[in-house]
Order: C-alpha cells, then sequence, then structure tokens
C-alpha cells in the first residue's frame, strides 16, 4: 500500500506539475499573442502616422507652391504697371526736353536747370526698379515702397519743372 500510495503521490505531484507548466506555457502563448497583438496596432498607428506626415508635407508644399505662384504674379503685375508709368514718364521727360529747346528766358532757364535732376531721380528709379528681380516675399514690400517713392519724387520734379 506504500508503494501504491507512493506511486499515486508521485503521479499527482507529476500531474500536478504537468498541469502547471502546460499552465506556464498557455500564459506563455498567451503573453506572446498579446505582444503580437501590440506590435500589430504599433504598426499600423505608426504607417497611419506616416500617411498623415505626408499628406500634411504635401498640403503644405502645395500651400508654398502658391504662395509662391501668386508671389511671382504680384511681381510681375506690379512690374508691369510701373513699365507704364515710366513709358508715360519718358515721354513727359522728352516733351520737357522739347520744351526747353523752344522756350526762352526764364521758363528755359528753369527748365535747363530742372531737367539734370530729372535725369538724376530717372535713373534712380531704373536702379530701384532693377532691384524688383532680386527681392525675396520677406523684402518685397521694403523694395515695392523704394521703387514707389521713386516714381512719385520722378513725378514731382516733373510737374514742378513743367
Amino acid at each position: 500500500m506504500i508503494r501504491f500510495t507512493t506511486a499515486s503521490l508521485c503521479m499527482a505531484l507529476s500531474l500536478t506539475f504537468a498541469a502547471g507548466c502546460n499552465k506556464a506555457a498557455d500564459e506563455q502563448r498567451k503573453a506572446d499573442e498579446a505582444r503580437s497583438e501590440a506590435d500589430k496596432k504599433v504598426e499600423e498607428a505608426n504607417r497611419d502616422a506616416t500617411d498623415k506626415i505626408n499628406a500634411a508635407r504635401a498640403d503644405a508644399d502645395k500651400k508654398v507652391a502658391d504662395a509662391q505662384a501668386n508671389f511671382v504674379k504680384m511681381r510681375e503685375d506690379f512690374r508691369h504697371d510701373v513699365n507704364q508709368d515710366l513709358t508715360k514718364i519718358d515721354k513727359d521727360i522728352a516733351d520737357l526736353e522739347a520744351k526747353s529747346k523752344t522756350a526762352k528766358g526764364k521758363t528755359k532757364a528753369d527748365i535747363d536747370a530742372a531737367l539734370p535732376n530729372i535725369h538724376s531721380l530717372r535713373e534712380s528709379v531704373s536702379t530701384e526698379y532693377r532691384s524688383l528681380e532680386l527681392a525675396s516675399a520677406v523684402t518685397w514690400d521694403d523694395a515695392k515702397a523704394r521703387v514707389n517713392k521713386s516714381v512719385d519724387d520722378l513725378k514731382k520734379a516733373i510737374d514742378k519743372a513743367d
């Protein structure tokens, strides 16, 4: 009977250990499955984040391209307007020079005295106008203001001499 009890006890202990091992193996399998599921979720979240980042970059690139296109159009429109002003101004200067040739007395002296300053101001406008080509979006407002001021000063000088 002692043998039977010893054998039964050994068998019971073996089954308990075996059940414990199976339970540990089941727990390890569950942990591995949980880890695998977590890895899949992390991978999916990373993929979603990458997609969102790429979409945001594409949107930002589009906005930058639109802003650059708008800036170029604005610059070209302004340059066109200034060119039209300069065409009229050059005609006014030519008219003033012609008037100087036919004028007499004080009128001729006033025009002749004003012409060197007018030519100097016209050269200043040309210099400021050329600077528009190099102006960036950051420096645009200053460059545009300088050109406008130069053109206005020239127009005033012509009007005063005329």
